[in-house]
């Protein structure tokens, strides 16, 4: 995170939370798709059950090796959608609150390019030819009328009811 970004006004952050979400989804499921990765490649190494015994097990039988594998590649593929789908929601989200900055201003430029493209500031500020502390003067200025804006109220209302349950 950007060392200037953070402010001491609750709006400011609600806001910030709020941009964020697209990212945090993001996020999932690029860990979801890392972990599908590594249980197809224990898929195709070799098991670790033995192939047969003499005699049999006092041990309950839970699946093992590769049928235990494809169950859980399953699961995650399932998860994987799931995610794409809190996707899909959370970046419409965070367009409908961009929406309310001004259209062709560099704060909506700034804000598009981290909330939705999910680029680093510096990456941004080599596309927008500035330095990375006008940056995040202009990324302050966004969330500063993003917060003073009658309508983001709704919008940041209704993530925080959302949200409610899930904080820990």
């Amino acid at each position: 995170m950007g060392k200037k970004t953070t402010g001491t006004r609750p709006e400011r952050e609600a806001v910030k939370r709020y941009l964020q979400q697209y990212h945090a989804a993001k996020q999932k499921k690029r860990i979801l798709e890392e972990r599908r990765r590594t249980l197809s490649a224990d898929l195709r190494g070799p098991s670790a059950a033995p192939a047969y015994r003499a005699t049999p097990s006092a041990k309950p039988v839970h699946p093992d090796g590769a049928g235990a594998v494809v169950f859980q590649i399953a699961d995650v593929e399932e998860r994987i959608e799931a995610q794409q789908a809190e996707m899909a929601k959370a970046v419409q989200n965070v367009m409908d609150l961009i929406d309310l900055l001004p259209v062709g201003s560099t704060e909506r430029t700034v804000v598009e390019m981290r909330h939705i493209d999910c680029r680093p500031w510096d990456q941004i500020a080599r596309e927008v030819y500035m330095s990375r502390s006008a940056v995040f003067n202009y990324y302050n200025a966004a969330l500063d009328m993003l917060a003073k804006h009658e309508d983001s109220g709704k919008l940041l209302g209704d993530f925080k009811a959302r949200n409610r349950g899930t904080k820990k």
